[in-house]
């Protein structure tokens, strides 16, 4: 899997890209019997905790299990990661689950990832990294509007950080649950964009692109993803050198 010249420019533009098939059948089926497993708790994770205190989340399942850290999603967005970073090799950061099982009343609001990076959150104007820091989220379930889908704001990760707040859990938790400030007057909502993808389909997004989720509002389909983050190499040794 790799990007084109214009799919980098279009995620250099807006922010984000979307795949309808990043992870095959065979694939798709593999993650979701396992992803299955660990929500039963029949596979121990230790990262296994409510994002908020709203939404079942797995911090870090490549800890739990071996398929999480050598699959199709795993081989595909690091290829892509590559070419994104203009052949760098991707660091692995870490990885996720999420899930909206059907009826599941809880969105997860407005918010950049960049303001994850800080405790409690990252402050207004810090620099978003622009292609320095991707975000996979792969679709183990066909996603829409219906049953919680991305939505993104294109073209705001350019600019720095915009204001977050706790939206729900502790201060001082990992597991908190961040929002940005009054969203409807500091993002164009109208201009907001939804990605429905199909099961083994994709998106991928900047640290500083707005994105969003709504409930799962469908009546009989979970909606199971799974997201995967790298950095650039050039990124962490930046960091090196200013913690030395």
């Amino acid at each position: 899997m790799t990007l084109t010249a214009a799919q980098l420019e279009a995620l250099d533009a807006n922010g984000y890209l979307s795949f309808d098939s990043l992870v095959s059948a065979e694939g798709v089926a593999e993650l979701r019997e396992v992803y299955d497993r660990i929500l039963a708790r029949e596979v121990a994770a230790e990262g296994d905790r409510w994002l908020g205190g709203v939404t079942r989340q797995v911090i870090s399942p490549s800890k739990s299990h071996p398929l999480f850290v050598d699959n199709e999603a795993r081989t595909a967005t690091r290829g892509i990661a590559r070419v994104a970073f203009d052949g760098a090799e991707p660091v692995f950061v870490f990885d996720q689950l999420l899930f909206k099982p059907p009826g599941h009343p809880a969105d997860t609001p407005w918010h950049q990832d960049m303001a994850y990076s800080r405790m409690p959150f990252s402050p207004k104007g810090y620099p978003c990294r622009g292609l320095q820091v991707l975000q996979f989220w792969i679709a183990l379930d066909a996603a829409d509007a219906e049953n919680g889908c991305m939505h993104f704001v294109p073209g705001r990760h350019h600019e720095p950080l915009l204001e977050h707040y706790v939206v729900s859990g502790a201060d001082d938790y990992d597991g908190r649950l961040l929002g940005i400030v009054d969203p409807l007057n500091t993002l164009d909502l109208a201009s907001a964009v939804a990605c429905p993808v199909p099961a083994g389909g994709a998106t991928v997004h900047l640290a500083g692109t707005p994105h969003y989720t709504p409930p799962n509002r469908s009546v009989d389909r979970p909606r199971r993803a799974y997201i995967i983050n790298y950095v650039h190499p050039a990124l962490l040794n930046r960091d090196r050198t200013r913690a030395g």
